[in-house]
């Protein structure tokens, strides 16, 4: 992987295929980003959770409501070729909506996203970050260094709320 500066314009490339780099999100990526999203719930966290709180949660990620977000997030989208395969975003110190499409988990997309968030938030000078972090999601973030603070609900919804410090001082 090669890191490149996304507030630039630049991609971030994944080293997958030649097709496959990470970029800043634009209002022309929302519909893909929105489809990703509600594919993903349906598919993967509908195992963690009823379907009337999935039907919830897809709802809250409708195209005009990515186009909100995009607003108040910088909002990352991993592109083959194109197709919307993943998207993080990050608002203030949370790493927000980090999905991936179910066939490039594994691939290492999500944590290519996640890498990238915090490097955004090193450099604006960001000391620690959280997540909400699904059910479903939790063994991903452990996995990148995040540790469980609390759990919560909303409605149906448990969600776990993981931090992690991604600034260290300079020992010298």
């Amino acid at each position: 992987m090669t890191s490149c500066d996304i507030d630039d314009g630049d991609c971030y490339n994944l080293n997958m295929n030649d097709g496959t780099a990470i970029h800043l999100a634009s209002p022309e990526h929302a519909e893909g980003i929105s489809r990703l999203i509600c594919d993903t719930l349906r598919r993967v966290n509908a195992k963690d959770y009823p379907a009337k709180e999935i039907d919830r949660l897809v709802n809250g990620f409708s195209t005009a409501r990515i186009l909100d977000f995009l607003e108040k997030r910088v909002t990352l989208v991993a592109l083959d070729d194109g197709l919307v395969i993943g998207t993080g975003a990050l608002q203030e110190t949370e790493i927000k909506s980090v999905f991936v499409m179910p066939e490039m988990h594994r691939k290492g997309v999500g944590t290519a996203l996640v890498r990238k968030l915090e490097s955004i938030a090193r450099g604006r000078n960001k000391r620690t970050l959280t997540v909400s972090s699904s059910l479903t999601a939790v063994s991903f973030y452990a996995s990148l260094g995040y540790r469980e603070q609390s759990r919560k609900f909303y409605g149906d919804e448990e969600t776990v709320l993981m931090t992690k410090a991604i600034w260290q001082p300079d020992p010298s």
